[in-house]
């Protein structure tokens, strides 16, 4: 487990509209600034988003702060093009290319980004491992959905789970996320507002634009539409009060929401009870 202090309760997630067209660098830099601003150390993103571009705009814009301003994550697995290759050899590469793009010299935790059971294999483990004794990364996760993350929890090597943390969750799910907690890993959640009731109105930034075209995509694809849902605020606060999620990464491309999330957690981090 990691110790939860630190990192914060809200993390900042650098993927999305923060990886391309979505938001100009600088209005991704502005975030970024205005999150820490706000108290937000965990900054999640990875190099499968925007072939690299999230994790460069993260590394522009944290150069900027102090380096304990930012608990910064990573993932390997899924690379620049979208292609899978969790051997050795390649998760190897793709750390030291994160670390160039974030310019650091250490990711705080790296996350295997969605292997299947069998890619978590003894060599690859050995080989995180050396990353952790060389210094490359602090902690190691896994990133995932379903039976993955119990393949994670029963090796007894990661230090961290992310995965969805919603309402929407299934028994089995929840019970999952507990099994972690009960085995010692720390729980990032990930899809917090899925199914939150959004804001009408026309698009008014290039933010706006780029979950709109999603929208137009998920239905082209025929996908199922979104289970009507909460306000955000709700989707944030019924997270965050889960025993088994220590922190919950969001995504905006509004100052805002921004704002008004980190709001939140500082309400509901001033009623928890003194230890």
């Amino acid at each position: 487990m990691i110790e939860t202090d630190t990192f914060s309760r809200l993390g900042f997630g650098v993927s999305g509209p923060h990886a391309g067209l979505g938001a100009g660098r600088g209005a991704t830099t502005r975030l970024i600034h205005q999150a820490v601003d706000h108290g937000v150390t965990f900054f999640d993103t990875g190099p499968a988003y925007g072939k690299g571009e999230a994790e460069r705009r993260l590394g522009t814009a944290l150069k900027r702060l102090p380096r304990r301003s930012a608990f910064v994550a990573t993932k390997a697995g899924i690379h620049p093009g979208g292609y899978r290759d969790f051997s050795a050899g390649a998760v190897e590469m793709s750390l030291r290319d994160s670390l160039k793009r974030l310019q650091r010299d250490h990711v705080d935790l790296l996350l295997l980004h969605g292997p299947s059971a069998e890619e978590m294999t003894d060599k690859l483990l050995r080989r995180l491992d050396a990353f952790r004794e060389r210094g490359m990364i602090r902690h190691l996760g896994v990133c995932g959905r379903g039976a993955e993350l119990d393949r994670a929890i029963a090796l007894g090597v990661f230090d961290a789970l992310m995965a969805p943390v919603n309402q929407h969750l299934e028994p089995q799910e929840i019970e999952r996320l507990e099994n972690a907690r009960r085995a010692g890993l720390s729980v990032i959640g990930i899809e917090t507002m899925a199914g939150a009731a959004r804001n009408a109105g026309p698009p008014v930034s290039r933010g706006d634009l780029w979950y709109l075209a999603r929208q137009i995509e998920r239905r082209f694809n025929q996908d199922p539409p979104a289970r009507a849902g909460p306000p955000a605020s709700e989707a944030l606060r019924w997270a965050l009060s889960r025993p088994y999620c220590d922190s919950a990464v969001c995504l905006t491309t509004r100052p805002a929401h921004l704002a008004a999330n980190a709001a939140l957690v500082a309400t509901l981090e001033a009623d928890e009870p003194t230890p």
